[in-house]
């Protein structure tokens, strides 16, 4: 009876002597136990129990690592934006059609250049600005735009894969006098994948608005009367467009 409770104590003590680490996350919970995975995108920890929990890097504030001598080493994250470089520039080109006006509809061609930051505190948020130039191809004319605009693309998730929106807005300048410069803006949706060296592959869907105006004047004869002409003019007109993009920022 006595070998086995000495056994016993001798087992509790031994696991007890284990190497374990104090996982403290931000929402203030505290998990005990063996840290499987830490790298700057997840952190694995296998408890006491043998249960595995996944957190993302960013939500972990401190890990606390104790030897058998209680020795304690804490690795505490840092609250300031991920290291490396913290520029993007984002080259993006894209396809589709144009649906406003509707009796005028035809193709959209298109791309960008920006210039911005990656970082918004802790997420990988990209803001920034630039030029792009887009042209909707219809059947009676053709209208190209340099819209300078202020842009904004945000991922849901930390990780190497994940949905995003984004939105830009601007002034689209003419190249051409017969349509006039009007405000630009976009909405977008899609995927992102995070490349090596912190590179970055974007595909999605992006609705353009380009505000607009032109003159068109046609001459209207009467039948038989060349003298009871009159002119008809039609001037205002807003463009909208829908297609795919692919985007690669770096």
């Amino acid at each position: 009876m006595k070998k086995t409770i000495l056994l016993t104590l001798f087992i509790m003590c031994a696991f007890g002597a284990l190497d374990a680490s104090v996982v403290t996350l931000r929402s203030g919970k505290v998990i005990r136990g063996e840290v499987l995975v830490n790298n700057e995108e997840v952190v694995i920890v296998r408890d006491e129990s043998g249960a595995r929990f996944q957190y993302p890097a960013s939500e972990v504030v401190s890990i606390t690592e104790q030897t058998p001598t209680q020795t304690v080493k804490t690795e505490t994250r840092k609250t300031e934006r991920p290291q490396g470089k913290r520029t993007m520039i984002l080259v993006d080109a894209g396809i589709g059609g144009t649906i406003v006006p509707q009796d005028k509809g035809g193709a959209y061609v298109g791309g960008e250049l920006m210039l911005g930051s990656r970082y918004i505190g802790q997420k990988h948020i990209f803001v920034g600005g630039g030029l792009s130039v887009h042209g909707m191809l219809t059947p009676e004319q053709n209208f190209t735009f340099l819209p300078l605009q202020v842009a904004v693309k945000v991922p849901f998730l930390e990780g190497k894969h994940s949905p995003f929106v984004g939105a830009a807005f601007g002034y689209g300048f003419a190249l051409s006098s017969k349509y006039k410069h009007g405000l630009y803006t976009y909405a977008q949706i899609g995927y992102r994948y995070r490349l090596k060296n912190n590179a970055v592959l974007m595909v999605g869907v992006k609705a353009q608005f380009q505000q607009t105006a032109c003159t068109v004047t046609e001459t209207i004869e009467a039948a038989g009367n060349p003298a009871a002409s009159y002119l008809m003019t039609d001037s205002g007109r807003s463009l909208v467009t829908v297609g795919m993009n692919i985007g690669f920022a770096f």
